[in-house]
């Protein structure tokens, strides 16, 4: 009789001891997730890439590479959590007020799904805009009126779906002005949806030189952005599409202290204006054309990466295919060098 009361007494202080073990786990990993949040203050991804080209392009243009399901399913299983979408919206609305065409929104939330299923965060992204940048009086109505059927389209989506309210908004499109539009679109998308994650940048092509002259209202949920391809001459090389970047060729990156320095004190811009503004930070597109020297490539976005994690920013990556690509669509490869640059094995 002593021993089987033992044995229960033993039993119940092994359940209690294993529900104290339980539960000091869980305290404890919500005081490292709490500390997590406080550094990034609540930016839901960490790791990022663009899927670009066949979004971005304008109307009835194709460009070198499709969007194929597979892409979120190989993102996903080297590690990233998050992909940008790059969509150019306003090429795909009518002329009556603005409505978008239900065929290409259709295609867009048919990736929107594929992408939650695959539990990633996805990003759509404003993109391609550039009738806004030249005349942005002409394009402001057609800017929140996109934004007003965006938010409602998708206003009973996971939170794990993102808006980015206007990649690198430029040219006549700065100062003042794009601190109205940005206040005005974020109004909109407030009124059909309360609470989801909006990004929004700075100037002068999301420039982080720029970010103390950006004006964002009170809002928990916005997370600021900013891109970062310096020293252009390196990254940009031989590209077609920047003028005066496709004849340069042969511009080596080195690592050196110097170059390293750069890359610091332009991140620590973002670390300040972030702590001052309580606002998380999204290095929202980065990367080198595949004509640059390998290695140098690989020193350059394993710097940055690693710049960006060091200031506990989210960071997204341009992009999985074509010029600053990492990924082989054709030969379904990985440039696996470069990729451990990214996310470490």
């Amino acid at each position: 009789m002593n021993g089987k009361r033992t044995g229960k007494i033993l039993v119940i202080i092994s359940v209690i001891f294993i529900t104290w073990l339980f539960m000091k786990s869980n305290f404890f990993n919500s005081i490292i997730d709490s500390k997590i949040t406080s550094k990034n203050y609540g930016v839901p991804f960490k790791r990022c890439i663009s899927i670009g080209n066949e979004l971005e392009a304008s109307k009835n243009i194709s460009r070198d590479i499709g969007i194929k399901n597979e892409y979120f399913d190989i993102v996903k299983d080297v590690g990233f959590d998050c992909v940008r979408l790059p969509i150019s919206f306003a090429d795909y609305v009518s002329e009556d007020y603005y409505k978008l065409d239900e065929d290409y929104m259709t295609k867009i939330d048919s990736y929107i799904n594929y992408a939650l299923n695959d539990d990633l965060t996805i990003i759509i992204d404003f993109h391609n805009f550039v009738e806004i940048m030249n005349n942005p009086e002409a394009n402001k109505e057609c800017f929140l009126v996109i934004w007003n059927q965006l938010s409602e389209r998708y206003k009973d989506y996971p939170r794990k779906l993102i808006f980015e309210l206007l990649n690198e908004p430029q040219n006549n499109l700065e100062g003042e002005v794009w601190n109205e539009y940005l206040a005005e679109g974020i109004d909109v998308i407030r009124k059909n949806d309360k609470s989801r994650k909006i990004i929004v940048g700075p100037d002068h092509c999301n420039s982080v030189d720029r970010l103390y002259n950006l004006k964002v209202p009170r809002d928990k949920n916005l997370i600021v952005t900013f891109h970062y391809y310096e020293p252009y001459d390196f990254t940009f090389q031989g590209n077609e599409c920047y003028e005066g970047y496709r004849r340069k060729l042969g511009v080596k990156w080195n690592g050196t202290e110097e170059e390293l320095l750069v890359i610091k004190n332009k991140f620590e811009i973002a670390k300040k204006w972030s702590k001052d503004n309580k606002i998380g930070i999204f290095l929202g597109e980065f990367g080198a054309d595949k004509k640059a020297e390998g290695t140098d490539r690989k020193r350059w976005i394993g710097a940055v990466r690693k710049r960006a994690d060091k200031d506990y920013f989210a960071w997204g990556y341009r992009e999985l295919c074509s010029d600053f690509g990492i990924y082989d669509n054709e030969a379904k490869q990985w440039d696996n060098d470069v990729l451990s640059q990214l996310i470490p094995n």
